[in-house]
């Protein structure tokens, strides 16, 4: 019997490692954001992004000496992986304030981000963030318990209205703004400015011109020392889909005064000159 037992435990170690073997070649790079959002919805993992650039030796060093390290790989079986050339990603940059490489991002399974990494990580920072990130991998339902025991708490509503905003759900993201800005919470009453802007910002996005327009209308008379200039801008752009070119353009032209910002200005200006 001890030959067979000898041979059996050799087996079965044999048999670990081919699977340990195998689980690190089966990780799979995605190289399309819509592919790779869509995968992660579809099996409900979250994402992790490796944001690089050709010319940045430490995403180099990365790819070659600490991704393939088997607890690295171990946990990247967890996630939808997604390598991107930074620089052909403004706007993702931009969306997740992407300023210098390599730049690790890591989502959700809806594109919310939960954890971040600027830099050069080492091996255990890279597997300790993925096991943290895997850890939040379902913000949404811990959002909707949470507002669930606390269903008046605009500071959670308006960030349920923002993750669903990030997740692309606009229709989701209006209802809770609109539940942010109605709740009469009186904990974070600041939070009704911000409510109420990102619903007008969401009726924008489902090109509901007529309540961007009504919503931005109340939040310039409600908030006039607020965000007036992006206001102005929404508020315009719905006018001049709805074919309202005279209200239009006295929008733009306000939201081009307050503007300091030059490529807002361009935006603006080829806005005006469309109409």
């Amino acid at each position: 019997m001890l030959p067979f037992f000898r041979f059996s435990k050799s087996l079965l170690l044999l048999t670990a490692i081919f699977f340990a073997s195998n689980l690190a070649s089966e990780v799979k790079w995605e190289t399309s954001v819509e592919e790779a959002f869509t995968k992660a919805k579809k099996e409900g993992k979250p994402i992790f992004i490796d944001v690089y650039a050709d010319w940045c030796g430490y995403c180099k060093t990365l790819k070659k000496e600490i991704y393939p390290k088997k607890e690295v790989q171990a946990e990247f079986s967890n996630f939808v992986l997604l390598s991107l050339d930074g620089d052909r990603f403004p706007n993702l940059k931009k969306k997740y304030q992407v300023s210098g490489y390599p730049t690790l991002l890591f989502l959700d399974k809806n594109g919310s981000l939960t954890e971040k990494i600027a830099g050069m990580p080492d091996r255990k920072m890279v597997v300790r963030t993925l096991k943290l990130a895997f850890s939040k991998r379902d913000q949404e339902n811990v959002l909707l318990s949470q507002a669930s025991k606390d269903p008046e708490n605009n500071l959670i509503l308006l960030k349920l209205g923002e993750y669903y905003f990030e997740a692309r759900e606009y229709q989701k993201a209006a209802e809770y703004f609109y539940k942010s800005f109605a709740s009469e919470d009186p904990r974070t009453p600041e939070n009704r400015h911000k409510a109420l802007f990102n619903l007008g910002v969401s009726f924008y996005e489902l090109k509901n011109w007529e309540k961007t327009v009504k919503t931005f209308s109340l939040y310039l008379d409600k908030f006039p020392t607020g965000s007036a200039q992006a206001a102005y801008y929404f508020r315009g752009a719905a006018y001049k889909s709805l074919g309202k070119k005279s209200e239009a353009e006295s929008d733009l032209k306000k939201a081009l005064e307050l503007s300091s910002n030059p490529e807002e200005k361009k935006e603006i200006q080829d806005l005006l000159k469309s109409i």
